[in-house]
């Protein structure tokens, strides 16, 4: 027993600070609640239609009885849609004015695409085409055909072949191609053969002035944009004359040079340069035959084509 009353007394025993608190917090609430007795919130006036408002105000002094009266006229009735007489008669749709299609029974809508259709040259050549007017009724259409009376109008036919040329074609000359040689020949003999083109003549010369000349007719064929057909069609036309191609100079032209010049394989190159370096200097072409690796067919070929 004694215990239950340390606990109560623990509990609910406060002190005075906190009994201060407690009275503090329900006198805020008391005011809170009392607030809007004391300061009450005014509402706002309602929103009104000021359509109805001057209808108020107009009928306010009207007997009862035209309560009816008052509502029609609040409520006017609905338009309704003019009726278009219809009537039939032959016409001519080419020449007929805006009146006479109303009179038909068309709308106004309508008959302003016809007259701009009309305006713009454009012509009715059949009854059928009554048809095809934009936006005109089905049953108008199939009312009017009957009455459909065209006149004797000749329209000019589609033309089914081209005009004559009032003046003369001149007549196409193609260059014709001749026999051309392939360290010589300009642009403009390139492009005479066939399949070959500006931009792949250009690009011939280029490579031509890169390499410093052609030696054979692989290292053309080697140009990009000569496929094997290209080739095979200028092959009739092409010829190589020593004698046009510059000179290479044994003494000071790498080995690279040399293969791409004289179109000798790599190890060939080398073994030129080798011997150069160690027997010093060639004195004339026929020194090459002393490289082991030139054969007599390969000194035919590149001898003619190089110097001392």
């Amino acid at each position: 027993m004694l215990c239950m009353k340390r606990i109560i007394k623990d509990y609910f025993t406060f002190s005075k600070k906190e009994r201060t608190a407690i009275i503090l917090l329900l006198l805020l609430i008391a005011c809170f609640i009392a607030a809007p007795y004391f300061y009450p919130v005014k509402p706002k006036p309602p929103v009104l239609n000021k359509v109805l408002a001057d209808y108020l105000a107009k009928n306010k002094n009207a007997p009862a009885d035209s309560s009816e009266e008052n509502e029609r006229s609040f409520h006017p009735p609905a338009e309704t849609a003019p009726v278009i007489k219809k009537e039939t008669f032959p016409f001519d749709p080419n020449i007929i004015t805006s009146d006479e299609w109303k009179r038909l029974g068309i709308s106004d809508k309508t008959i302003r695409t016809i007259l701009n259709y009309r305006s713009k040259g454009g012509k009715f050549r059949s009854a059928e085409d009554i048809k095809k007017i934009w936006g005109i009724k089905k049953e108008d259409a199939e009312r009017l055909i009957p009455f459909v009376q065209m006149q004797a109008t000749q329209y000019p036919a589609k033309p089914t072949k081209d005009p004559p040329d009032p003046q003369p074609k001149q007549p196409v000359t193609h260059n014709i191609p001749k026999e051309i040689d392939i360290n010589t020949a300009t642009a403009e003999e390139w492009k005479a053969l066939p399949g070959i083109g500006e931009v792949l003549a250009n690009r011939i010369i280029k490579f031509r002035e890169r390499i410093g000349g052609f030696g054979s007719m692989e290292q053309l064929h080697k140009t990009y944009g000569i496929s094997d057909s290209v080739f095979l069609a200028i092959g009739p036309y092409l010829k190589l004359d020593p004698a046009n191609l510059p000179k290479l100079n044994l003494n000071t032209a790498s080995a690279y040079d040399m293969q791409r010049r004289l179109n000798i394989p790599a190890a060939v190159a080398k073994a030129i340069i080798i011997y150069r370096e160690q027997n010093g200097p060639y004195q004339s072409a026929n020194d090459l035959k002393k490289v082991v690796l030139v054969s007599d067919t390969l000194f035919q070929r590149v001898a003619p084509l190089v110097t001392q």
